[in-house]
């Protein structure tokens, strides 16, 4: 387990770099953005090869960039967990999330599929910056549990873990009939995304042959 001390600095290191990219990108023009993306990420330690891989794994991040850009909290100060995924008000807001996205014509098949995955019981929320994992329960159907323990995982950052995750490929990343990405060690499917102002990683089964989601 990473220390409280380790984790503060990756997590402050992480919101500069995005932060940055996101001031440059504002005041930059278009032809040189690119550039100094890299430059910027690379001075924080980030990977900057040019890859697909990577350029991809840059697009997903720089999603995150999007909700820290506009965080009020001074630097030095670690990202405030906006949700514990251990207790029923997380379970809620997750349901909520996912209800949400099942009216976006693009990801309604993963959001129902995700859904129905987590009436079943069979839905993983994983948060590698928290170093934990927790199978999701419907807080409608089960209004009795409060909480539930989370399985420890290893602490680390969402490049290290979602390079590990996403399986690739050669330089493209895999995506399964439904459109998810795939999960490289499970094999199920994965979806990168986020509840309320944190980033998440939900992983749920694929469909068996002969089932249709709709």
């Amino acid at each position: 387990m990473v220390s409280s001390v380790d984790l503060s600095t990756r997590l402050t290191a992480t919101r500069l770099a995005l932060k940055a990219i996101k001031e440059q990108d504002d005041n930059s023009t278009a032809a040189s953005s690119s550039s100094s993306r890299a430059a910027l990420l690379g001075a924080y330690g980030v990977d900057t090869s040019s890859s697909s891989t990577n350029t991809r794994l840059t697009q997903l991040l720089a999603q995150y960039a999007q909700t820290t850009g506009e965080e009020t909290q001074t630097e030095t100060t670690p990202q405030a967990s906006s949700g514990d995924i251990t207790q029923a008000a997380f379970m809620k807001d997750l349901k909520a999330m996912l209800e949400d996205l099942s009216k976006d014509p693009d990801k309604a098949s993963q959001a129902k599929a995700m859904l129905e995955a987590l009436a079943a019981g069979t839905l993983t929320v994983s948060d590698p910056s928290e170093g934990a994992q927790i199978k999701a329960w419907d807080v409608k159907a089960d209004s009795k549990t409060t909480s539930k323990p989370a399985t420890e995982i290893a602490t680390t950052g969402w490049s290290d873990f979602l390079k590990d995750h996403l399986k690739r490929d050669g330089s493209a990343y895999v995506k399964s009939a439904s459109g998810a990405y795939v999960d490289s060690i499970s094999g199920n499917n994965a979806f990168f995304g986020s509840v309320g102002s944190r980033y998440y990683y939900l992983s749920w089964p694929q469909a068996k042959p002969g089932t249709l989601t709709v």
